[in-house]
């Protein structure tokens, strides 16, 4: 009987596991277990599906789970919940009675929605599953008013979402300014301006309850239709608590190659803990593209393929209506709390040449170690050409390049989309008179 391979959960990790397994063991029996009707589904869509750039929730999936089981032999098991996992006997079972027994186990059960002790009524919305999107969608069209608990990258996309379709939104956020968490406050101060101008912001509040048509914060009480939670998210380690060795992210621990505490178990995906590139401390980040290449790396090892995941810089990147906003390595804060000593540099640009028309605002902010030079991090808000710039600091993290090497990097330049001075090389000089 040919070895077997079991994946809890048909997301980006879980799926990306079992389709490189597939492509490198034909021979291997691999089951998917999916608690939903999708597999290979994209959360990161539904506050677009919200603002109702689409209508076809299939679009959530970037393939089917009857694709997976026709053009890549791999059983999908939808709507169906791993109720119990014996790590001792190597047996999965089901809710539907199944007992699916393995040699490899991948558990990439993704991450679950905070949320607030004094919550009631039926109208509280956690944007989290694809699989929820239209029900969600049908529900928050229906009201003219609704508050949005929550400053982070999904507050963010939702409130833009519910603005763009005629919606009142009331954003409540805890912090000081939007998007704390992710963003120094001088680019965070920048971001808050523009949102500021859009929704009714109400900062350094405090949500205390939550009723069928008000929010109660340390600061008011806020009268509307309905409340959408978006307090961010923990991993779904609940089933494993006991069983694996979580680290210090209350995530999974794992090595370099996805393994877990127990041998043959391996974790994947937003479950999983990872280390930070720069700082070397564990992190947990929640996001698909790491979410995937774990999975490439968990599935290239059970498959026999030898293969190390390096690590994460935490590229993250949103928009409110026309502004980018990105953030990749450590910011100010974080690289004072893990013992570097930042510098830093914040400029402010146009995304084109001076004479082509329709340039953009764009500011730049890099954070540099003051004793090696080494670039920590960088943040991009902007109108334009944010994503790329992201990327080039990405990979500057990734090769540890110093700032001097940063201002040296040669950036390509077309009138219509740039300076010849690349705002990233105006802020690496301006390091280096630092």
């Amino acid at each position: 009987m040919p070895e077997s391979l079991v994946v809890l959960g048909g997301g980006a990790a879980g799926m990306s596991a079992a389709s490189r397994a597939r492509r490198l063991r034909p021979d291997l029996r691999i089951t998917v277990i999916e608690s939903t009707k999708m597999v290979s589904h994209a959360p990161c869509g539904i506050p677009y599906f919200v603002e109702g750039l689409f209508d076809d929730e299939n679009l959530f999936m970037t393939y089917t789970p009857s694709y997976f089981e026709r053009e890549r032999k791999i059983e999908v098991l939808t709507n169906t919940v791993a109720k119990e996992v014996d790590l001792d006997s190597r047996v999965v079972r089901t809710d539907n009675g199944k007992a699916l027994e393995y040699d490899w186990l991948v558990v990439s059960l993704g991450a679950l929605p905070k949320t607030l002790p004094n919550v009631k009524g039926n109208r509280v919305y956690y944007v989290h599953h694809p699989a929820h999107a239209v029900e969600i969608r049908e529900r928050l069209w229906s009201m003219n008013k609704i508050a949005v608990i929550g400053g982070g990258i999904l507050g963010v996309e939702m409130a833009e979402a519910l603005s763009a379709v005629g919606k009142k939104v009331v954003l409540i956020h805890r912090g000081p300014y939007i998007l704390n968490k992710m963003l120094d406050q001088d680019l965070g101060d920048v971001v808050t301006k523009l949102v500021q101008g859009k929704v009714e912001l109400h900062l350094n509040e405090s949500t205390e309850e939550i009723g069928e048509n008000y929010v109660k914060t340390d600061k008011g009480k806020y009268q509307v239709d309905g409340v959408v939670l978006a307090l961010g998210v923990t991993p779904n380690v609940a089933m494993f608590k006991e069983k694996l060795q979580l680290g210090t992210t209350g995530a999974i621990k794992t090595n370099s190659r996805m393994e877990t505490s127990v041998k043959g178990v391996y974790a994947a995906g937003d479950v999983a803990e990872t280390t930070h590139v720069v700082s070397r401390r564990e992190v947990w980040m929640p996001f698909a593209p790491v979410a995937n290449k774990m999975g490439f790396v968990a599935g290239s090892n059970i498959g026999g393929k030898v293969t190390e995941f390096p690590g994460t810089v935490g590229n993250m990147i949103t928009k409110f209506q026309d502004m980018f906003i990105g953030k990749v390595g450590l910011n100010e804060i974080e690289a004072k709390e893990v013992g570097f000593r930042p510098i830093s540099a914040t400029i402010k640009s146009k995304t084109r040449a001076r004479y082509y028309p329709g340039a953009k605002d764009i500011y730049v902010k890099l954070v540099a170690d003051e004793d090696s030079k080494r670039i920590l991090g960088g943040q991009i808000v902007g109108g334009e050409e944010v994503l790329g710039r992201l990327d080039s600091v990405s990979v500057a993290l990734m090769k540890q390049l110093t700032v001097e090497e940063m201002f040296f990097a040669e950036m390509g330049y077309l009138p219509a989309i740039s300076q010849v001075w690349d705002p990233l090389t105006v802020a690496a000089r301006q390091l280096l008179k630092a």
